[in-house]
């Protein structure tokens, strides 16, 4: 667990992001394909999972967005995610401005990721602080909004779609009243919901998620005695 295999889904789906790019450009209506993958798209997963377990290990990676320092980290990681899934024989330099929507959703969920909570018991959890809160969310929130105006613009149906269903989780932890299970929601369809609509795409995407999602589960259940990733939320 200290090479943080959570942060593997959103890397990958980085990834996958920039291939969905290359790919949906040369067909915008391109569903379930499985003859999609390739082996460099592969070992470019291996390649970005690798440097994600190099960097967790390292003290001085940012964990959060809490300065400015650590969303130009964030914002670099992710564009190199997204230059490694589109690289190919398809790639062009025109590619690159579609990388803006995927950006702003990246790093709108980091910024949801990024607002701290207290642990009260084994299970419960709460919202430290609303100041941190108000401000992550609204910024996570205009973020959103731009990248799915931007999704339309550059007729990218993923981009556009993923940003407009992920909108209202964020408008419910931002206005209705603090609640860790708002923020709960918030971070895990922030990760499903991207990841569900690639595999869409990409079917084949659909067994690493479910091989790491399973094995943190069995790994957190014998270990722990706990249901860990899950799409359950605190009601206490």
């Amino acid at each position: 667990m200290n090479w943080q295999p959570l942060h593997w889904f959103g890397m990958w789906c980085m990834v996958i992001s920039g291939f969905n790019i290359i790919k949906g450009q040369e067909n915008r209506y391109i569903f379930w394909d499985w003859n999609s993958g390739s082996l460099f798209i592969f070992s470019v997963i291996i390649l970005v999972t690798v440097w994600s377990i190099l960097s967790a290990r390292h003290p001085a990676t940012p964990k959060k967005i809490n300065n400015l320092r650590s969303l130009l980290y964030f914002i670099v990681i992710g564009s190199m995610a997204l230059l490694l899934g589109s690289i190919g024989p398809k790639f062009s330099m025109v590619a690159i401005k579609n990388y803006a929507p995927y950006l702003l959703f990246y790093i709108a969920v980091w910024l949801v990721f990024s607002i701290e909570s207290i642990q009260q018991d084994d299970k419960s959890f709460e919202i430290a602080g609303s100041s941190p809160r108000i401000r992550n969310l609204v910024g996570a929130t205009t973020l959103i909004i731009v990248g799915t105006v931007m999704g339309f613009q550059f007729d990218d149906p993923v981009a556009s779609t993923v940003s407009t269903v992920y909108l209202p989780f964020l408008l419910v932890a931002l206005i209705m009243p603090a609640h860790i299970r708002h923020l709960q929601r918030a971070r895990i369809y922030g990760v499903f919901i991207p990841a569900v609509f690639l595999v869409v795409r990409f079917p084949w995407f659909l067994i690493p998620l479910c091989t790491l999602f399973f094995l943190l589960r069995l790994y957190h259940y014998f270990r722990f005695n706990i249901v860990y990733p899950t799409f359950g939320v605190d009601h206490d």
